[in-house]
């Protein structure tokens, strides 16, 4: 597995950003908001100082975030998407991840039209040669691995990969999310996202997640892709950035008690 960090939960200045994931020794960048924007919301201009920034630090971009579908349900702001697609491209990205819709009383109902927008979502991306990646979200409805499930068994066959989070999983339902639901969707699952939750977002490890137990159902299942730091929390003394430091020191030593090799 490879670490990377969604550059905004360190500082919204992108190479003010940079400079401490290479303090981190971590190469891996996933691209969200710069400035408090997304980055489908920057003029191109922006768009290639990044591109420019990740190649002169030895940056990797897996994944670029875009707001797509995080809205209410039937508002499809098909925009974003293909700026995200384009953006993803130009950085390098293989991935763009989207979301399921704002929660409605009863998500279950929103599953036809949110299958039919996902499946021209991935249509458009594959044309680029990217795929497109759901988060399991606790505002949205898809929330729970039992949700996403649910959705894959009405999408053709890797037509839409996960985002894995089971910090937002613990968040929506207060408890310890169960490590086992990881293999009922591993062969989906394109990406992953570090918090931890503890009635608040804490440092990895000191929550209810249970990462370790999350590190070996991931490793159990194969799984070989980034693992995204997004902390969520911000330290008294150093902020967000110390929040940074201290959760990879965290994920880094978690993995190497668990013998998962984390590059």
């Amino acid at each position: 597995m490879r670490l990377s960090v969604i550059t905004d939960e360190v500082d919204p200045d992108f190479d003010a950003a940079l400079r401490v994931c290479e303090s981190l020794d971590v190469r891996g960048i996933e691209v969200r908001t710069i400035g408090g924007r997304n980055i489908v919301h920057h003029p191109p201009e922006t768009v290639r100082r990044v591109r420019d920034s990740l190649a002169a630090g030895g940056f990797t971009c897996p994944v670029v975030d875009t707001p797509f579908l995080k809205t209410k349900v039937e508002e499809t702001a098909w925009a974003d998407l293909d700026r995200g697609i384009e953006i993803a491209d130009m950085l390098g990205a293989g991935i763009v991840r989207l979301f399921s819709g704002l929660r409605i009383a009863e998500p279950e109902t929103a599953l036809p039209w949110l299958a039919d927008v996902l499946a021209e979502s991935s249509r458009r991306a594959a044309g680029a040669g990217l795929a497109i990646a759901l988060e399991i979200e606790f505002v949205c409805n898809i929330a729970l691995a039992r949700e996403a499930r649910e959705l894959l068994r009405w999408l053709p066959a890797d037509a839409v990969g996960l985002v894995w989070d089971p910090g937002n999983e613990a968040k929506f339902l207060g408890l310890r999310p169960d490590p086992a639901e990881y293999g009922t969707v591993r062969q989906a699952v394109r990406h992953v996202h570090v918090k931890d939750f503890d009635g608040d977002w804490v440092k990895v490890g000191d929550g209810i997640v249970d990462w370790d137990a999350q590190l070996a159902a991931l490793a159990g299942g194969g799984y070989q892709g980034y693992l995204s730091m997004e902390t969520h929390y911000a330290t008294p003394e150093g902020g967000a950035a110390e929040a940074t430091r201290e959760s990879v020191a965290a994920l880094r030593e978690l993995a190497a008690r668990r013998g998962v090799d984390l590059s």
